[in-house]
């Protein structure tokens, strides 16, 4: 069972660029990048073992999404290749619910987060962010069995690069 509002035992760094206007026929997209693992003041007490992260993205106040359009939604998954790094990372996405977008990042292998790395997530999207997110974790400190910890992370209004 998860608690609201744990402590969330890795470090994270959501930035978001809302969605301006686009060229006569083009849609505007949102820009979100999350990166994870990035203790802004030295590296971790203690490697975080991680097995699942998960992205509640809720639209904006007051957005309207037409029903009948799809939602265009591309990922980009930035991590440097080494051991302990989760070897292959998959991103599930699922905009089942008109009101959020979830987003499901999972390591073919547990990551070992220690500091020294980092996995940035970028997401562009059609829908309009709100700027509260709602980040789920499956994760243990050394050899502990996992435990789901949730928590809500504002999102800062930061100019992404595109």
């Amino acid at each position: 069972m998860t608690s609201p509002d744990q402590a969330l035992l890795l470090p994270y760094r959501p930035e978001h660029t809302a969605a301006t206007a686009a060229q006569p026929g083009a849609v505007a997209l949102s820009r979100m990048h999350i990166t994870i693992g990035d203790p802004q003041d030295g590296p971790l007490a203690r490697p975080v073992r991680c097995e699942r992260i998960t992205l509640s993205l809720p639209l904006a106040p007051n957005a309207h999404v037409p029903t009948d359009e799809p939602v265009i939604l591309r990922t980009r998954l930035d991590l440097p290749r080494g051991p302990g790094h989760g070897r292959q990372w998959l991103v599930e996405t699922a905009t089942t619910d008109p009101a959020t977008t979830l987003l499901t990042l999972l390591p073919a292998e547990p990551a070992s987060f220690d500091g020294t790395w980092t996995l940035t997530l970028t997401l562009d999207t059609s829908n309009p962010l709100g700027d509260q997110i709602h980040i789920t974790e499956d994760t243990a400190l050394d050899d502990n069995s996992p435990q789901r910890r949730t928590r809500s992370a504002t999102l800062t209004a930061t100019p992404c690069s595109r």
